[in-house]
């Protein structure tokens, strides 16, 4: 299990093997976890955390998620208590108007994926959680990370949470038979 952690700024953290987690400043934090490493042509698993940072005034406004996966990756589920998920294009959107005091965390949203059967190396998905300032969309939407989003854009606080995480993939077994 790899476990990756980011705080609301614009860096992003990576890791690669045992959990780590990087504290950076700001007030919400990133979390993501697989159970990889995966299998060529299997299934794996991601979840994400979306933490009140401690200190901070808490979660008290609609957040929003996008996880991005590469080529290889096909998520194919997407769902958290509270949360509203779509998928779009090879990217995870989820919203939420949940609201939690600093240090807690909102419910995990777990993500599904589909590896190619030509997929291998290292692979690499990355996401953002962003606080809401005023109503807007009631999920975020995904192909807004890529600039080509037909809704309006909805204003955010400060930077994004960002995070990356890496995921291993080796070949399927080969079967004798």
């Amino acid at each position: 299990m790899t476990v990756v952690t980011a705080a609301m700024t614009a860096a992003a953290a990576t890791a690669v093997g045992p959990p780590t987690s990087a504290d950076l400043p700001g007030d919400l934090i990133l979390t993501t976890v697989h159970d990889g490493p995966f299998e060529a042509g299997g299934t794996g698993t991601f979840s994400i955390d979306v933490t009140a940072a401690p200190g901070s005034a808490g979660i008290t406004r609609p957040t929003e998620v996008a996880y991005h996966f590469p080529s290889g990756l096909t998520p194919v589920s997407a769902s958290g208590t509270g949360w509203r998920c779509r998928i779009t294009a090879g990217i995870v959107g989820c919203g939420t108007r949940g609201l939690v005091a600093p240090g807690f965390q909102l419910p995990r949203i777990t993500v599904g994926v589909a590896v190619s059967r030509n997929a291998s190396g290292t692979l690499t998905a990355s996401g953002r959680a962003v606080h809401a300032v005023r109503a807007g969309m009631d999920v975020v939407d995904p192909s807004a990370a890529t600039g080509t989003s037909t809704e309006t854009a909805m204003e955010t606080g400060p930077a994004p949470a960002t995070v990356a995480s890496t995921v291993q993939v080796v070949p399927a077994p080969r079967r004798t038979g």
